[in-house]
């Protein structure tokens, strides 16, 4: 499966989708072929400091970190949540290139096809069966990944992917902690 349906399929999830998972333990089964998963929690410190003493990572963001306005981000709280989410992807032009803050479930899976490690940040949300739907975001991070449902810190810049033909939004991160307070896994708006 290449990295255009993958996409989709996690945009479809976001929407309506349908799962198999326990009601009660709250587990996103997302495959996991991570085989390089630390196993204690990290802080990440300046993400400032950290992207412009790495030449590697600032080409990778696409963004010149002296551009960003560190005081001015937006931030996807829990209350609206999936509605927030969902702007992002409807009107991805009045997005781009800016700070997105957001808290949530960890998880993320490799592609197949391309052997790219997808990462990913989300909370549940409404379903066609239940609370069997996700909103959150890809996201691209050069640190070392958490462990799968561990709950997380993202702050990225706004990308928006073009992908045969198919657009599809992408947070690059340049901050990502591991946090021990979760928020809510189940969110309604």
């Amino acid at each position: 499966m290449n990295r255009k349906y993958i996409l989709f399929l996690f945009i479809m999830m976001l929407i309506l989708s349908c799962s198999k998972k326990e009601y009660n333990d709250g587990w996103f089964d997302i495959e996991k072929n991570y085989v390089d998963i630390p196993q204690k929690k990290y802080d990440y410190g300046n993400p400032r400091d950290k992207a412009e003493n790495n030449q590697e990572e600032t080409s990778a963001l696409k963004v010149n970190m002296n551009n960003i306005d560190m005081n001015n981000i937006i931030e996807i709280k829990e209350r609206m949540f999936i509605n927030q989410c969902n702007d992002v992807y409807l009107n991805p032009d009045d997005y781009r290139g800016k700070l997105i803050k957001l808290e949530g479930i960890y998880d993320g899976f490799t592609d197949e096809e391309t052997g790219e490690k997808l990462n990913f940040v989300f909370r549940y949300g409404p379903g066609c069966c239940g609370y069997d739907g996700v909103a959150g975001f890809e996201f691209n991070y050069n640190g070392t990944i958490p462990n799968p449902q561990d709950w997380i810190e993202v702050v990225g810049v706004v990308e928006i992917l073009e992908i045969d033909n198919y657009e599809t939004v992408r947070l690059n991160a340049i901050s990502l902690n591991v946090l021990d307070k979760r928020g809510k896994e189940f969110v309604a708006n």
